[in-house]
């Protein structure tokens, strides 16, 4: 007998010694003792195809004569196991929190589990909906946080927990979040001179969209005649010190969020200031590489060729010291003693 969540009775199956066993759902339903002379205290129900109206409580009867009947029940739980996948979202171009990822588990019964691994600081967000076949769930859940450089490119895991799995299932998607430029100014490499001809400022900027505008400027306003923009790079023919000395060149990029600027102060010299080369550098390294192996090298012959030596403290070690008395000192260094 069965009894559905409500607590009402349905006869599943009843198994008589002498007529057989009788099945209202014979097609999926079958007693594991089948035969007639087989074991009639072994009343086990073998059922295939669950669906979620089989869920509830059993209840197996034993019927004999005189002694009466017993009875004891036990709870079936139907489960299904959820089909998970994970995906991307492409997020507007605004600087502002929404959904980077999705993850969908489909048709679980119960309701699947799902939470996220990351070291991003995001935020989650779950829906619970009526699943394709009657009693299972789809959960969804999404991922979202701020666009930001620092977001753009991580990795986020779905973990999706369920009765139905031995272990987690984990579900790895790559994020895509837009942000406005980051901008860092390079060139200048603080020997420049009076003089000095064929440098480049170069404005380095990383966006999501790409950047599309490049402004040149000063902390003071327009740029040096001497100098000529063209896109993210600053040109200067020749550097002297009249226009060039003690300047801020401002570099602003634009993109679909936002803007970004980076600055960099010149400062000019009267003559070069002498660098080491590469070869120089070279040199050097395999100068204390030398030295240090030669000290090495004179270390171990040191102590394999030179044996330790004690001191003349420790070397009479055995020898034993007694008091002299003064008077047979003084007989004995006298000059005629013994004649």
């Amino acid at each position: 007998m069965r009894k559905n969540p409500a607590g009402n009775p349905t006869k599943v199956a009843v198994f008589h010694p002498k007529k057989g066993p009788s099945i209202a759902e014979s097609s999926r339903v079958k007693f594991l003792a089948t035969k007639l002379d087989g074991d009639q205290w072994n009343a086990s129900l073998s059922i295939s195809h669950l669906s979620v109206t089989d869920e509830g409580s059993y209840e197996c009867q034993f019927a004999t004569f005189p002694t009466g009947s017993r009875s004891a029940s036990v709870w079936l739980e139907v489960l299904a196991e959820p089909v998970s996948t994970v995906e991307r979202l492409e997020p507007s171009p605004i600087l502002k929190e929404q959904a980077l990822a999705k993850c969908i588990s489909v048709g679980g019964r119960p309701p699947p589990k799902i939470d996220w691994l990351s070291d991003l600081n995001g935020t989650v967000n779950e829906t619970h909906e009526p699943g394709l076949l009657s009693g299972t769930f789809t959960v969804t859940s999404t991922y979202s946080s701020v666009p930001s450089s620092q977001v753009d490119g991580k990795n986020v895991t779905c973990r999706v927990k369920h009765e139905s799995l031995t272990k987690p299932e984990l579900k790895t998607v790559t994020l895509s979040s837009p942000y406005p430029p980051e901008v860092t100014i390079s060139g200048y490499d603080d020997n420049w001179y009076v003089g000095l001809t064929g440098v480049v400022l170069t404005c380095d900027a990383q966006s999501k969209p790409e950047p599309t505008s490049y402004k040149w400027s000063t902390a003071t306003g327009p740029l040096p005649n001497t100098t000529e923009p063209q896109g993210n790079q600053l040109l200067i023919n020749t550097v002297d010190k009249a226009t060039l000395n003690n300047v801020t060149f401002l570099c602003n990029v634009t993109n679909a969020l936002g803007s970004g600027q980076a600055q960099k102060v010149i400062h000019v010299k009267d003559v070069e200031q002498p660098r080491l080369t590469t070869g120089a550098i070279i040199g050097i390294v395999i100068g204390v590489v030398i030295f240090v192996a030669v000290f090495i090298v004179s270390a171990v012959v040191v102590w394999r060729y030179c044996p330790f030596q004690p001191s003349r403290s420790n070397r009479r070690s055995d020898t034993e010291y007694s008091a002299v008395n003064d008077v047979e000192m003084r007989d004995m260094r006298s000059p005629n003693h013994g004649t």
